[in-house]
């Protein structure tokens, strides 16, 4: 017997005993093996390069709609959708980050924070002219933060946007542009790597997947949830009634913003509602499927379980949400951690040890 076979009799007899006396609430259902070279494939060929273009899409008419703002040719709410659209599409994107990502540390570029007020009036007062100038500013004073800052600057003051200030968030927009053109760029030559070529960088790109894979699912639980709860509550900053430090500024675009990389978590580890396992090298393999075509079915059931439950907690919340109900929902997420470090990575046979180092 080989052990594809083993595997798949193995698994099916595991499955078939945790049900003795349960009813059973799911199929079982078939799934072709899929090799490294076509998880890549499926991951950087159809995946990532369509949300590398329709990011760049939506940050080229960011650049447009911060130019309209600037010549009093459109109001600021227009920038502030515009700015919302865009974000959404760069956390689609760079939820996990991997490959190219990672490479040109594109989170540091265009979404450091928290931005530094300081750094940014000082920015401001140093008046940079071109984008090339703005190589010499700090990233806490650029990229998504720092448009948001301005941009709520603009909206307390009800006052015309000073000239100088404009010419600077013109800057900012673009140098995201930039970033996006670049990002499109590089992801289209992966979209052509021939994996099956370089079978070590094959293997590597695997494992960064799936490292950075926990890595996004962590930063969105602990980085951008849990922790700006936990040091306003330790702080003392809450009983002075000050909001907490989320990465946006206001909790419908916070939560609009953890959605988005919650979704392209869930569309990289679970199937569709209802879908079959994709034809290998046909579409995206998300690691459910992966564990289904190595045998673990009932692993990947749990799997799938897991996610649906921080899904749940995910669609009951609101921008009024408490910071109980927030804590409940990364308590979901924790939960999905501790199941993929005990028996996901080792299923897929890929070591833990990778970090979301991308310059942050």
């Amino acid at each position: 017997m080989n052990n594809r076979l083993r595997a798949l009799t193995a698994a099916a007899l595991a499955l078939c005993i945790s049900g003795v006396g349960a009813q059973v609430t799911a199929p079982v259902v078939a799934a072709p093996y899929y090799s490294a070279e076509q998880a890549m494939q499926g991951l950087y060929t159809h995946h990532l390069p369509p949300l590398a273009s329709a990011f760049q899409g939506e940050a080229d008419r960011l650049v447009e709609s911060t130019r309209q703002f600037c010549q009093g040719q459109a109001p600021l709410a227009a920038l502030r959708t515009q700015w919302k659209r865009t974000l959404v599409n760069w956390e689609t994107l760079s939820t996990p980050a991997v490959g190219p990502l990672v490479a040109r540390r594109s989170q540091r570029q265009i979404d450091f924070w928290p931005t530094r007020p300081d750094l940014l009036r000082r920015s401001l007062d140093k008046a940079p002219a071109t984008l090339a100038d703005m190589d010499r500013v700090g990233t806490p004073a650029k990229g998504f933060p720092a448009l948001e800052v301005l941009m709520n600057q603009w909206s307390a003051s009800r006052q015309p946007a000073p000239a100088a200030a404009c010419h600077y968030a013109e800057l900012v927009s673009q140098g995201i542009a930039a970033e996006a053109h670049a990002l499109q760029n590089e992801f289209g030559t992966w979209a052509s790597k021939a994996w099956s070529d370089e079978p070590e960088v094959t293997t590597a790109s695997l494992a960064e997947w799936v490292n950075q894979w926990l890595a996004g699912l962590e930063r969105l639980r602990w980085a951008h949830i849990e922790k700006p709860i936990t040091s306003h509550q330790t702080t003392g900053k809450a009983a002075t009634g000050a909001p907490v430090p989320f990465a946006r500024l206001d909790r419908e675009s916070a939560l609009r913003d953890w959605r988005a990389q919650w979704q392209s978590l869930l569309a990289q580890g679970r199937l569709p509602p209802g879908a079959q396992p994709p034809a290998a090298g046909s579409a995206l393999v998300p690691m459910e499927a992966l564990l289904m075509g190595r045998g673990q079915l009932a692993l990947a059931q749990k799997w799938g379980q897991a996610l649906d439950e921080v899904t749940a907690d995910m669609d009951k919340l609101t921008p009024r949400s408490s910071e109980r109900e927030l804590l409940a929902l990364t308590k979901s997420m924790k939960a999905v951690t501790v199941l993929f470090q005990n028996e996901v990575a080792a299923a897929l046979d890929v070591p833990l040890g990778f970090s979301d180092a991308d310059g942050d």
